[in-house]
């Protein structure tokens, strides 16, 4: 007995749910309309009930005379009243969704906002009940008049919210029964529903349900249309929130309509102090309305306004502060007037921004791998020639002692710093320090361009404060492209007068037992504007005294000239005393300022024996 009362409870309760499966499949869930869709279908049964009043108004007045028609229009105007007020404040709601299958409200006041919405379509439909029995009681029941409820259930069905729908289904019933079993109230016009009002009340209401079967059949297919546009627009949503790329839309104007997260975290102008945590939200603000040309370098407005146009694509850049990030441009116009329902008619492109950093990175490093391999491959062929080309042999003067050190960039094995020495016909020794602009075997030959161009007017006979600016006359038509720095010193072995004339480069550096002091020659660098020597400085190198000609790299390494120079001055003196080569080795290993990775390093020292 037990089990048998189990297997009814168990067979009771699959049938229960077996129907309300069926019940949900087949009755409207009453899930809310789009609040666009809504606000505009609720306006025009406002208007059409305003109207249905002023109608009624004047029917009774011929009919009944004015007073009666104030009474017969009283509660239909309240009623349209009521459903005005309530609709304040609900058609600009920022943020709505007017998305394709869109429109259920979130947030702390969406169950407000939906109760507000159900009293207002349920007093419009309650004010077109009214009508309609106004017009019942003006025509004393003619069947013709009794049409006008089943025009009015159709307009609650067209609000597929089930309040609006059943006041209108209960309103017929309670007004043809109670009305119609009042004397008097003439709702029926034949004597069999005369005689049973409540009956016929009834059949009334039955019939007006079966009238509305049709649109409560669209109703739920409307609402299954909607659910699965819902589903779809949260399905594309949540992939565009997901997807890498930033995508953005733009208006007739080419101005930001709604962006993506990547888009946001792409373009919103934050400081990087300030940058959120990867994947936190962004604020749309500093980029919704403004133009995207104001925000993309590279993208042209315009091809948007072209019906028919066709997806391009261009590369561009986002500048953020001190930060520039390469993108790919994908720019897909949308035609005005092509626009499917759901959609926003102010669009008129989606544009897609790739953050190509990374891309261009793996591309630099792989062309830099490749150049640089290649590079190196020829450079390490051909240094070992030319070193021993461009490299004067040793300085053989009585009463000089001279070294040199050199080590190129870590990046490349040769560079464009270059030295020179020779005796000249007058018994004064020449020195050339060079800088050319540029690395590898190419700046090495515009530096030994220089210095053949400065040893060969030097033995000619031409004048020290002119070497200079003749040497730049001559190698802008030789060399048009070669920018370069050079110090030139003459030296007498015998006496020890030195003179010096410069084209931009680092001052000489003449080291004594007292410490080591800087001698200027001030002037332009070949290649540049005006270029020559300003006056050619003077000194004299004791016995004993060491002149240190030097190139940049040895003294930028921390980008500021003035520390580099004052550990130059510092290193060069305490090393005063020890042998001419380790001096000038040391000058290369004890200089902290020394840029031996990004430039080439050279030092040149020359020294005076003590007596």
């Amino acid at each position: 007995m037990h089990v048998t009362t189990v297997e009814a409870t168990a067979h009771e309760r699959d049938r229960r749910t077996h129907v309300r499966r069926e019940r949900g499949r087949l009755l409207p869930h009453g899930t809310p309309l789009p609040d666009d869709v809504w606000m505009t279908r609720h306006r025009s049964f406002l208007i059409a009930t305003w109207l249905v009043c002023l109608a009624t108004f004047g029917w009774a007045t011929v009919a009944q005379g004015v007073g009666h028609a104030l009474l017969d229009c009283l509660p239909i105007a309240a009623a349209a009243l009521l459903g005005s007020l309530a609709t304040i404040g609900l058609g600009s709601r920022p943020g709505a969704d007017a998305g394709a299958g869109g429109g259920v409200d979130v947030g702390a006041g969406a169950g407000s906002r939906r109760w507000r919405r159900e009293a207002a379509s349920s007093a419009v439909m309650l004010a077109l009940m009214t009508a309609s029995a106004a017009a019942v009681h003006l025509s004393h029941g003619l069947t013709e008049a009794h049409f006008l409820f089943f025009v009015a259930v159709g307009a609650g069905a067209a609000y597929q919210t089930w309040a609006p729908f059943l006041t209108a289904i209960g309103f017929v019933v309670l007004h043809h029964g109670v009305l119609a079993s009042a004397p008097g109230h003439p709702i029926f016009n034949h004597p069999a529903a005369q005689e049973h009002p409540w009956r016929w009340a009834l059949v009334h209401g039955g019939l007006l349900a079966l009238a509305a079967a049709v649109g409560v059949a669209s109703w739920r297919a409307d609402e299954l249309v909607r659910g699965r546009l819902s589903e779809l627009g949260a399905r594309s949503r949540l992939i565009v929130g997901t997807v890498a790329d930033g995508i953005v839309a733009l208006d007739e104007q080419g101005r930001v309509l709604e962006a993506n997260p990547a888009a946001l975290q792409l373009l919103a102008p934050v400081p990087p102090a300030r940058d959120p945590l990867p994947g936190a939200a962004r604020d749309a603000a500093p980029v919704t309305g403004r133009r995207l040309d104001e925000l993309v370098d590279g993208y042209v407005p315009g091809p948007a306004r072209a019906a028919g146009g066709h997806v391009s694509s261009r590369r561009g850049s986002v500048r953020r502060g001190d930060r520039c990030t390469p993108v790919a441009i994908t720019v897909a116009p949308v035609p005005g007037g092509h626009l499917g329902e759901g959609r926003d008619d102010r669009v008129r492109a989606v544009v897609t921004l790739r953050d190509l950093s990374s891309t261009v990175r793996a591309q630099d490093a792989e062309r830099a791998l490749v150049d640089s391999t290649a590079r190196e491959r020829a450079q390490r062929e051909d240094v070992a020639a030319l070193s021993a080309a461009v490299r004067p042999p040793a300085l053989r003067a009585a009463g000089l002692e001279a070294a040199v050190a050199y080590e190129p960039a870590a990046s490349a094995p040769a560079g464009g710093d270059l030295y020179d020495w020779l005796r000249l016909p007058s018994g004064e020794v020449l020195l050339i320090v060079v800088d050319a602009m540029g690395r590898g075997t190419a700046a090495t030959g515009e530096a030994l361009a220089v210095t053949t161009t400065v040893r060969t007017l030097a033995v000619a006979g031409c004048p020290l404060g002119e070497l200079v600016a003749r040497a730049a006359a001559v190698l802008e038509v030789t060399h048009p492209e070669l920018m370069a720095t050079v110090l030139i010193a003459v030296l007498d072995p015998a006496s020890g007068r030195l003179r010096l004339a410069g084209g931009g480069h680092p001052p000489a550096i003449l080291v004594g037992a007292d410490g080591a002091r800087e001698i200027t020659a001030e002037g332009r660098g070949i290649g540049y504007p005006s270029p020559g020597s300003c006056a050619v400085a003077e000194a004299v190198l004791a016995a004993g005294e060491s002149l240190v000609l030097y190139t940049d790299g040895l003294v930028e390494g921390t980008r500021d000239i003035d520390a580099g120079l004052r550990e130059l001055a510092g290193t060069a003196a305490s090393l005063a005393r020890v042998p001419v080569q380790e001096f000038v080795e040391r000058l290369l290993t004890d200089v902290v300022t020394c840029a031996r990775d990004d430039d080439d390093c050279l030092a040149l020292v020359v020294r005076r024996p003590a007596a």
